[in-house]
């Protein structure tokens, strides 16, 4: 069955931090690129640049160099910087904790009773996000290695009754 509507979104956040980033990697042991010049190169709004380096900057992902022939660099290797980390720096989060963000207010998460079924299910999907996204580096989209095919040792079958529940 085909679904026309994604099940997964990308802020728009990390999908122009993204393309900041290669566009910064593939001038990696170049002078730096200015905020101005990846706005205009990316077509991205150049608020949003401005928004989006100053939070890479300070999870030290990318650099800022002052002077006339200043901009930004990146601060690591490209083999050092993870999706994952990127994602995080910039929207707090891989995956947003769908029946925590109910128990809080006024409205219960309304899975079950005492327990939500479905928290296993989501934590589970968070986590397999979460690890594949922190295994593709820079490098690894720079130079177009970025493997979509299973692990090769296929994780065992989960039982969400039991699989993230303390024993």
């Amino acid at each position: 069955m085909a679904y026309s509507n994604p099940i997964m979104k990308i802020t728009s956040s990390t999908e122009y931090g993204m393309r900041l980033l290669v566009c910064l990697g593939k001038s990696f042991d170049r002078n730096p690129l200015t905020a101005e010049h990846l706005s205009a190169r990316e077509n991205v709004p150049r608020g949003f640049v401005d928004q989006i380096l100053l939070k890479l900057r300070r999870a030290r992902i990318v650099k800022s160099v002052r002077g006339s022939t200043g901009g930004y660099l990146l601060a690591k290797l490209p083999s050092e910087i993870t999706v994952g980390e990127v994602l995080r720096a910039l929207d707090g989060v891989v995956f947003e904790e769908v029946c925590g963000k109910y128990s809080l207010g006024e409205k219960s998460c309304g899975h079950g009773s005492t327990e939500c079924l479905l928290s296993p299910v989501w934590t589970g999907l968070s986590r397999v996000t979460s690890d594949f996204l922190d295994r593709v580096t820079l490098s690894q989209i720079l130079n177009h290695c970025v493997s979509t095919d299973a692990p090769a040792k296929p994780a065992p079958a989960l039982n969400p009754f039991t699989a993230f529940h303390a024993h």
